[in-house]
Parts: C-alpha cells; structure tokens; sequence
C-alpha cells in the first residue's frame, strides 16, 4: 500500500441480512421453477414458453331477425361477464344450460337496447403476428339462441 492510501475493511454482513438473501432466492428459485406467478416474482413464463406465429382472438355477434349481426361489447356486460371469452376455447364441453346462460348474459345489453336478438355468434380469428401475415381467417366456431 503507497502513502497516502486508505486500507479498506471488509464490512460484515449480519447473519440476519444471510437469511433474507438466502430467502428471497429461495423464493426466486421456486417460484421460477414451479411456474408461478406471485408478486414480485415470477414464473419467467414471458421468456419460457413458446409462442407461436399466429393469435387466436373471438368475436360476439349479436344476430337479429333479419340475420344482420352486430357486435357484442364485453364492456357493457356486468363485471362477472366481461373476461367470459376466456371460456371459449373449452366452450363445446360445457353443459348446454350453462353455454345458454352465457350467450344470454352477452345477448342481454343488446337486448336492452331495444335490439332483437335471435342468436349469438361466436367467431375464432386466427391472424399472423407477422407483418407479411395474410389476413386474418375468420370462422363460425359457434351459435346458441332461440335459432341455434
């Protein structure tokens, strides 16, 4: 050491502080391990999983008399029903009572508005993520109502 130097001393860490670093990447370890999603820590699930080329999303349709269909608004619906779509993908397994429910809780602001609605229409959009994606594939995945 020259003149003028100051020697450092290594501070000690408390076995108290140990602990809680030790803990903390427990935590981190397992929740990373075990796909969780607890916050602040995460299941990496944005970096882990794979994410393919194409997204699927639904449209409502709200179908009167004549056939003309209108949109279904999921924000108009009472909170319970607003992430309802999230049922689609296993739609078909639920039971036919339960599927009747649904697509009269999303028929019913139409309803309210004076709309007659006969049927609900539900479409499945494929569309690529991909900036030279072709357009989007649209297809009737299902119908319930007074028609279906």
């Amino acid at each position: 050491m020259g003149p003028g130097e100051v020697e450092e001393v290594p501070a000690s860490v408390s076995a108290r502080t140990r602990r809680a670093v030790h803990l903390f990447l427990l935590v981190f370890a397992l929740t990373g391990l075990a796909h969780l999603e607890v916050f602040p820590f995460s299941g990496f699930r944005l970096f882990s999983e794979l994410r393919s080329d194409e997204r699927v999303s639904w449209q409502l349709r709200a179908v009167d008399a004549d056939g003309v269909e209108s949109p279904i608004r999921l924000a108009e619906l009472p909170v319970g029903y607003r992430n309802s779509t999230k049922l689609l993908p296993g739609f078909a397994d639920l039971p036919a009572d339960e599927r009747d429910a649904v697509c009269e809780a999303w028929a019913g602001p139409a309803r309210a508005s004076g709309q007659d609605v006969v049927e609900v229409r539900v479409y499945e959009v494929v569309q690529g993520v991909r900036p030279d994606a072709p357009p989007p594939d649209r297809r009737l995945a299902y119908t319930c109502g007074a028609s279906a």
